[in-house]
């Protein structure tokens, strides 16, 4: 931005510098950057000696922190005790303390009607949360998945006959911004043409689908995949009576040898989910910016207690020494992670560079679902929602549009 138009809007708008933090700026962390914000919004951002500084301003000195765009969760079922279906607005002001700025509740397999009670409900309260994170809109993952995979209850995933799409899609509108689907079910390509056709992202998970259904439903619209490597599994090696030299090919080498498709992984402290090499895998596979990071995170996440029911009955509990969410017979039913909790998991366990990991948190899942030209990056226009990181990666700000929504 030039400086006779800073200098305007400055009369117009006080402004508020960011000064001597290292920023992240082009998913490369520049240290001593400066930022300025004006109504909500990034106005300037860049290196200190390339970035004047308005007289007037508001200076902001965040000397040994990180600032980063505000976390994005595509993927959260609950947190704080709130789950999705029936208390939105309680995770938006439980997750903003841990960096997420903005974010999809996702509703899990349910009888329909009970889906249908929760959009109602939900797409009443999108949009900013006072004290919280906003809420982008819903995250459909089910009921259209593969029964055998997952630890939703099997006779709530149901085939995606018409009248179901056409129910799901009416009542959440212009809210539907995901939705995950196995595309092996009766039906499903055409449902994802029909969910495509809203705008909403279509994502492949708790599938086994082959090769054919893959391919068809990347035809139809499929940008993108739920939790890899979990509830997807891959083509075993054939038995010694059937070998013939050849490993088959699943749903999981299929989505990383595709370009076209981005996905998102769940990485918690002791990798129940997804090994540390299958992670590793997974980002030399997918380009910088088409790899999420997700909790996939239950209502139970913060809580002391060790119980809590999901909204289809179904109880979930955590364990002494992990961030996992399990069943009662141990089975993996999300976690209780924070996306903060998520990022420091992921260095640990891949020893990758920290402004990869911060752009997994913020412009990936932004691309994912279509908001990358409000979200997801500092740079100027796009709404002020910012993370602020001191040196052990915890939290110590946050601002959502350009308002502080945590201070630690």
């Amino acid at each position: 931005m030039l400086w006779h138009q800073i200098r305007e809007k400055t009369f117009r708008m006080k402004l508020t510098a960011l000064v001597g933090g290292s920023v992240l700026l082009d998913r490369r962390l520049v240290a001593g950057g400066v930022v300025l914000l004006e109504g909500g919004r990034i106005v300037a951002a860049g290196p200190a000696a390339a970035t004047p500084i308005p007289p007037g301003a508001e200076r902001w000195d965040v000397s040994g922190q990180t600032v980063a765009p505000g976390f994005v969760d595509i993927h959260i079922h609950g947190s704080g005790g709130c789950r999705a279906e029936d208390n939105a607005p309680g995770m938006a002001r439980h997750i903003v303390r841990h960096g997420t700025t903005w974010f999809l509740p996702t509703f899990i397999s349910n009888e329909i009607g009970q889906m249908l009670t929760a959009i109602d409900y939900v797409r009443g309260c999108v949009g900013p949360v006072p004290d919280g994170a906003t809420i982008g809109g819903i995250h459909l993952e089910g009921p259209f998945l593969n029964p055998k995979y997952g630890a939703q209850r099997p006779e709530n995933n149901i085939e995606p006959e018409p009248r179901w799409v056409r129910q799901l899609i009416e009542r959440c509108g212009d809210s539907l911004k995901l939705v995950t689907i196995a595309p092996e079910r009766n039906g499903a390509i055409e449902a994802i043409r029909a969910f495509r056709a809203t705008g909403a992202t279509v994502a492949i998970g708790h599938s086994d689908a082959t090769e054919a259904e893959y391919l068809a439903a990347r035809a139809a619209g499929l940008t993108h995949a739920t939790h890899l490597f979990n509830a997807m599994p891959p083509r075993q090696w054939p038995t010694a009576q059937t070998f013939r030299g050849t490993k088959l090919v699943g749903v999981e080498e299929l989505i990383l040898a595709d370009d076209g498709v981005s996905a998102d992984i769940v990485c918690d402290a002791t990798s129940a989910h997804v090994h540390p090499a299958l992670l590793r895998i997974a980002c030399h596979c997918k380009a910088e910016g088409q790899l999420s990071l997700i909790t996939d995170a239950m209502a139970v996440a913060g809580l002391p207690v060790s119980e809590f029911k999901m909204a289809d009955g179904q109880s979930v509990f955590m364990h002494p020494g992990e961030d996992v969410a399990r069943l009662a017979n141990g089975g993996l039913c999300g976690s209780v992670m924070s996306m903060g909790g998520a990022l420091r998991n992921w260095l640990k366990h891949t020893g990758l560079a920290l402004e990869s990991a911060l752009t997994m948190v913020s412009e990936a899942p932004a691309r994912a679902v279509g908001i990358f030209a409000r979200k997801g990056s500092i740079a100027p226009g796009k709404d002020a929602d910012l993370v602020f990181l001191g040196g052990d990666l915890t939290v110590k700000k946050v601002l959502v549009g350009g308002e502080v929504r945590f201070a630690g």
